[in-house]
């Protein structure tokens, strides 16, 4: 996933592994199962879509001319993506600009704060995948989960016989083409309906990505990097324990943060083995019951969360992030800024906000990267009205005293502060006629490109599609 500060870009999959298995785990789980006996996954066929170095494709996009140049793209110091061509020559991703350029002083940089350009062409990507499906779920700006059990089920009562049926791509752990697929034909099957995706999004948005084809969501995103750039991996059930076994790490599982990686460090269990055999009931005193199952099913590779139509963005926002702002004034332009490019997308998006938070993150020498602090209020009726009419200036200047009264609520402006990032934010979108009866409701997809009636429809069959997951 792309390094980017946009809380859109920020989903961390918070709830995809929230009480993640309604069964109950394995009975040697409780006492410490062994690797091998990792519990087979059900019949649902989830694929997971990572675009390749997605803010350099984009920008190669754009301009065609740096596709065959090593290209970076930055972000304030830092290299957040850059081409396979920057990649060769010893560019990585959040390298800093200096470094890169010592490594490879012909690096073409382009600077990607303003994330306009990205974020229009990840909503394409998603919408092209719900043309084929539904049950799609974004993952911030270059990934997307798709449930496509259904579509798998359709094909599988027209297909005669598997004789001289074989795995499209990569199969973890297995050459390919020794896999019978008449052991897994879903998942053979999976595997030909993500080439077909990956084909059309490469033909109709020019975009190449990874996909992996899995039981669950959880092994789907693992096993879609073990081939790159531009290829796609299946997972059989049988080689689960495999891939846990290779992540070493517990940070490494998807769902295990940071915090948590450091409690379960404190009782001794660092790899993903030392958390496979720990007994449940250490877990349970720790983490208490659901955190604790949660834990022991992320390493045995076990995730029942369902892929949730991801609907219409339930919140705007944007962000920027600096070393040191210590002066109101400038927080007051910093936040007109930003206010700016918000209250812009908000107008295209089509809905009215009815709340407003701002977010500040004060420096700490002890916790310099998650000391964030907010407040909100009410957008007044005139002022929600004024964003969807399309008079912005008006809406910045009756938005920003707001802002500054929040500001002043969290910073004692009268003594020293060092702030190091700002974050403006719209919330509670509803429709405008909801906006005026006092009723909410969600009718516009993405900010572009899907019509009112299309949403409607796109919104039902997400309804109807539930029973698969």
């Amino acid at each position: 996933m792309e390094n980017s500060e946009d809380e859109e870009d920020e989903n961390e999959w918070r709830n995809s592994f929230v009480d993640s298995s309604t069964h109950s785990p394995p009975a040697a789980a409780a006492s410490g199962p062994s690797i091998s006996k990792t519990p087979v996954p059900a019949h649902r066929v989830i694929l997971h879509f990572d675009l390749d170095c997605f803010y350099a494709q984009v920008e190669m996009i754009r301009n065609p001319a740096l596709r065959e140049v090593p290209l970076g793209i930055q972000q304030k110091y830092i290299i957040v993506t850059c081409n396979y061509v920057a990649r060769e020559r010893g560019v990585n991703k959040l390298m800093s600009v200096t470094d890169a350029k010592e490594k490879c002083p012909e690096l073409v940089l382009v600077k990607g704060e303003d994330l306009t350009h990205y974020r229009e062409m990840s909503y394409k990507m998603t919408e092209l995948l719900m043309s084929y499906c539904p049950l799609v779920e974004r993952l911030g700006f270059d990934e997307n989960f798709m449930d496509v059990t259904e579509m798998v089920e359709q094909r599988l009562a027209q297909t005669v016989k598997f004789e001289d049926f074989s795995y499209k791509g990569h199969v973890y752990n297995h050459p390919s083409a020794d896999v019978k697929a008449s052991k897994y034909p879903r998942l053979a099957l999976g595997s030909h309906i993500a080439g077909e995706l990956r084909e059309a999004v490469h033909s109709k948005l020019g975009l190449t990505g990874c996909a992996g084809i899995a039981t669950n969501k959880l092994l789907a995103k693992l096993v879609s990097g073990t081939f790159k750039p531009n290829q796609q991996t299946t997972l059989l059930p049988e080689n689960i324990s495999d891939i846990m076994g290779c992540l070493g790490s517990v940070r490494k599982v998807p769902g295990v943060g940071h915090q948590t990686a450091k409690r379960l460090q404190a009782l001794g269990l660092v790899s993903v083995k030392d958390l496979q055999l720990c007994p449940l009931n250490d877990l349970v005193k720790e983490f208490g019951s659901p955190t604790a199952q949660r834990l022991k099913n992320l390493a045995l590779g076990v995730d029942d969360s369902p892929v949730t139509c991801t609907g219409a963005p339930q919140s705007l926002s944007d962000e920027d992030s600096f070393k040191k702002m210590s002066s109101t004034k400038e927080v007051s332009e910093k936040t007109q800024q930003l206010l700016s490019s918000l209250v812009e997308r908000m107008h295209k998006d089509g809905r009215q906000p009815q709340t407003f938070r701002l977010t500040i993150r004060k420096y700490t020498t002890t916790n310099k990267w998650f000391s964030r602090e907010s407040r909100q209020c009410p957008i007044p009726n005139h002022i929600g009205q004024k964003i969807c009419s399309g008079s912005s200036d008006d809406a910045v200047m009756q938005l920003l005293p707001l802002a500054m009264k929040l500001f002043y609520r969290m910073v004692d402006y009268s003594a020293p502060f060092h702030l190091t990032l700002i974050n403006v934010c719209f919330s509670n979108l509803q429709t405008r006629a909801a906006a005026v009866t006092g009723k909410g409701s969600i009718t516009s997809f993405f900010s572009r490109g899907t019509s009112p009636k299309k949403s409607q429809t796109v919104l039902s069959q997400c309804q109807h599609h539930k029973s698969y997951t």
